[in-house]
């Protein structure tokens, strides 16, 4: 007789009786057996004792349950049919043999990923080692706190396909940034491509690594604008909204004036006024008369001091007027006055009488008709 038929008796007495205390002892019996790692087991007699593991399974009462997470937490040698049987279970069950288990291959991770997900594939995230085949099934779960455990877990294979999923959620969920912008399959062409949506010392950091060209970064910035304005188009009236945008882009931005055109023509009128008031340090419901001003002397004003060149001006012009209630076609008139205002002014005369509105706003409360131009203008 095998060691094991001679046990048999006795586990299947433990089984038929429902007692707390029976299955408990059951459970431990059954550990003893299939972790031990002392009795070859033959195939009959596993299917046997994967009976009695089942009907353990099947328990509601919490002790048995707590004493099977205890007793199999050690999974790391239980046979692959044996494991299926308990990652297949709730989380509580599942976790420490989908963590620890060496025996399950490539499939059955990818199939309880898929049929179960949640917390038994966050814990298949936290394996010692992932294969390019798992590690492309977790990250497309969506679920971002499996996806920031696979990013960071550096015994995980990325292929191109995952890094390209990890890359595209990182762009609007921090957590996931650092972790994505330090692994080593990270190319250069996903880097330019997160650049811009990750802090300032991470930046400096894909800098140093890659040595990426300003040009292309500068490509990489306006499109990451064009999806920021995207991702906000419906709270292009919420200025909470666009005052956090708005902080967005200055923090990324240098050359900010060259991208008020960009602005504006996505339809973002709130955040360009706000964009305006940051640069000039006007109130913005002093810019918001600007733009509402018939003639545009006042605006052609703010734009001249801020350094935006006359061709960008005429589009700032024609693309603002979309903001007034009623009629937005510009007569041509309109526009004449206002580029005569700007031609007048040059930067500096513009940027004082900006200062003379700062200081005294009472001065600005005055029309542009009334403002004596010569006294400002570039001689």
């Amino acid at each position: 007789m095998s060691p094991i038929q001679e046990k048999l008796p006795y586990l299947f007495e433990l089984a038929h009786d429902n007692s707390e205390c029976s299955r408990i002892e059951l459970a431990n019996q059954l550990a003893d057996i299939f972790l031990g790692g002392s009795i070859a087991l033959t195939d009959n007699e596993e299917n046997m004792l994967g009976e009695l593991i089942d009907l353990l399974l099947k328990t509601k009462n919490q002790g048995v349950r707590e004493t099977l997470v205890n007793k199999f937490a050690n999974a790391s040698g239980m046979s692959r049919n044996m494991a299926m049987k308990f990652v297949c279970e709730t989380s509580d069950i599942a976790c420490q043999v989908l963590l620890s288990n060496e025996k399950l291959t490539d499939d059955d991770l990818i199939y309880v990923v898929e049929k179960k997900g949640g917390e038994h594939s966050l814990s298949i995230a936290m394996r010692k080692t992932i294969n390019a085949a798992v590690a492309d099934a977790l990250v497309t779960t969506g679920d971002i706190n499996v996806m920031r455990a696979v990013a960071e877990n550096l015994g995980a294979e990325l292929s191109p396909k995952a890094v390209s999923v990890l890359v595209e959620a990182a762009r609007l969920t921090s957590s996931l940034q650092k972790p994505v912008m330090l692994r080593d399959e990270l190319t250069e062409d996903a880097a330019i491509k997160l650049y811009w949506w990750v802090a300032h010392d991470l930046r400096r950091y894909a800098l140093q690594r890659f040595g990426i060209k300003s040009g292309a970064l500068n490509n990489a910035l306006v499109k990451a604008i064009d999806e920021k304005l995207e991702k906000h188009r419906t709270e292009r009236l919420d200025d909470d909204a666009m005052m956090s945008v708005a902080d967005w882009m200055i923090e990324r931005s240098v050359a900010l004036v060259k991208l008020l055109p960009q602005v504006l023509r996505t339809g973002h009128f709130r955040l360009f006024n706000i964009l305006l008031s940051r640069m000039t340090r006007l109130e913005l419901k002093f810019i918001d008369n600007f733009i509402s001003e018939p003639g545009g002397r006042a605006l052609a004003t703010v734009c001249r001091a801020i350094g935006v060149d006359k061709g960008d001006f005429v589009s700032v012009f024609l693309l603002s007027r979309g903001a007034r209630s009623g009629e937005h076609i510009v007569h041509p008139r309109e526009l004449s006055y206002a580029l005569m205002a700007f031609d007048r002014l040059d930067r500096n005369a513009a940027s004082e009488l900006i200062e003379s509105w700062r200081v005294s706003p009472a001065y600005l409360s005055r029309t542009c008709d009334e403002i004596d131009m010569v006294d400002v203008v570039a001689t």
